[in-house]
This record gives structure tokens, C-alpha cells and sequence, in this order.
């Protein structure tokens, strides 16, 4: 048992590993791409909407920045890793190897990024005065919470996508209607009271609310909200983990 979970943590280290250097290799900017493509997604949005808002954001630029450095790795996370295993059809079948380290390992390379992503993102925070020591384990939590339910979730669809090819395409309609039911270029506070329960389905919720709570201090999750979704989050994890196992019996048939 031992020998076989370190076969794995090994395995998924060395595969993070090689999404991490082709990510971009043979790119003349490397990692400034990390922020660029959020910074340019938060100019026009944030231009745009500040024209529709009835009461301005406190910080708004900041604000929305932290929601899409969140939201890009998610959705990444998900893009990538849903048909990873079709993509490394040739990998499986010349060879026996715990076949999660495949989703997986795209989860964790985009975590690095977005790990240092946010490192470059506090250097701004500092000087809002928002940022301090009690920030800290709220930060920890959601960042523990986000690649506990992205993880998840990526076991899930990667392992249907298997069988069921829509999969995939469903998962990129999905994540576009998600966007907008997640509190990243509005705040939750904007939300009517009657669909409220509709938001308490949507883990990203609290997450993004932790985030928030942490750099900029905004308002923390309610607990009813809090607790429905980390419950979200756990099914996700245990139904995604028991799918991939069932499925990855049958992989070499399917792919």
C-alpha cells in the first residue's frame, strides 16, 4: 500500500512537472502570461460594467482580478483536464500507471501558476492596507477548497468523457453559464433573496468569498452558505473519485 502511494505521488509530481515546462516552452514572455490574460480580461470588463452599476464596487479592479485569477484556473483546470485522457490514449495503452495522475496532473500545474500568480498580486494588495496576518488561514482554506472541489470535479468529467464524448462539450457550455452564476463581476450582495438557494449549489461561491474576505476584506460566507457548499464540494470529490475508479477499469476499451 505504501509502495503504491508513492508510486503515485511521485508519478503525479514528475507529470506536473512536464505540464509545467511545455506550458511555455518555446514563448518569449513565459510566466508573464500568468497575469496578462486576467489584467486584459479585467480592464474591458471592469470599463464595461462600471457604465451598469447602480452602486460602484469598493476596489472594484482588485476585486474583479481576484475572481478571474480564480475563476482561469478553474475553468482551465476543467477545459484541459476533461479529455485528458482521450488525449493520452497512446500513453495508456503502451503502459500500466494510475491513471488519475493524467487530470490530475493538469490541476496541479495550473495550481503552481495560480499560486504565483496571486504571489505577484499581493504586491498591489500591500499598499490597499486590506492584506494582513488574519488573512493568512482564510486564504489557506479556500485555496485548500478550490483544488479539493476543482480536483473533483476533474475526476468526474475526465472519466466520462471516456465513455461519453458530449462530455467534454457540455463541460465548456457549462462553465460559461457558471461564470455568470458565480460572484466575480457582481457581488453576492447583488443576488435577490428568493435565488439565493440557487447560489448555495455553487461551491465557487464561498470560495471566491474567502478569496475576497482575505486580500481585499470583504464580507465571509455566511455559515448556511459555507456549509451547503463544502457539502457540494465533498459529494463532488467522493462521487468524482468513485466514477474515475469504476471507469478507469474500462479505459483501454473506450479510448
Amino acid at each position: 500500500m505504501k509502495d503504491d502511494v508513492h508510486r503515485f505521488i511521485e508519478l503525479l509530481f514528475i507529470m506536473t512537472e512536464k505540464e509545467l515546462r511545455a506550458r511555455y516552452k518555446h514563448t518569449l514572455f513565459g510566466f508573464f502570461w500568468l497575469v496578462a490574460n486576467p489584467l486584459l480580461q479585467m480592464l474591458i470588463i471592469g470599463f464595461v460594467f462600471t457604465f451598469f452599476m447602480k452602486s460602484p464596487i469598493k476596489n472594484y479592479n482588485y476585486y474583479l482580478f481576484v475572481g478571474l485569477l480564480v475563476w482561469n484556473f478553474f475553468s482551465l483546470s476543467l477545459n484541459k483536464a476533461t479529455p485528458s485522457i482521450v488525449f493520452e490514449r497512446t500513453l495508456i495503452k503502451k503502459a500500466k500507471f494510475p491513471h488519475a495522475v493524467i487530470p490530475l496532473s493538469i490541476v496541479l500545474s495550473n495550481f503552481a501558476h495560480l499560486l504565483s500568480a496571486f504571489v505577484l498580486f499581493l504586491i498591489p494588495v500591500y499598499f490597499l492596507h486590506t492584506f494582513t496576518m488574519w488573512s493568512i488561514p482564510i486564504i489557506l482554506a479556500a485555496f485548500v477548497l478550490l483544488l479539493t472541489f476543482t480536483s473533483g470535479f476533474t475526476l468526474l468529467s475526465s472519466a466520462l468523457d471516456v465513455r461519453f464524448r458530449d462530455i467534454n462539450f457540455f463541460v465548456q457550455a457549462l462553465l460559461l453559464i457558471w461564470f455568470y452564476g458565480t460572484p466575480i463581476i457582481y457581488t453576492f450582495n447583488f443576488i435577490p433573496y428568493k435565488f439565493i438557494w440557487m447560489w448555495r449549489l455553487n461551491p465557487m461561491v464561498s470560495i471566491l468569498q474567502l478569496f475576497q474576505k482575505g486580500i481585499l476584506d470583504f464580507p465571509m460566507p455566511g455559515p448556511g452558505m459555507l456549509l451547503s457548499n463544502i457539502t457540494c464540494i465533498v459529494v463532488t470529490v467522493i462521487v468524482g473519485i468513485i466514477v474515475f475508479k469504476r471507469e478507469s477499469k474500462y479505459f483501454d476499451d473506450w479510448v
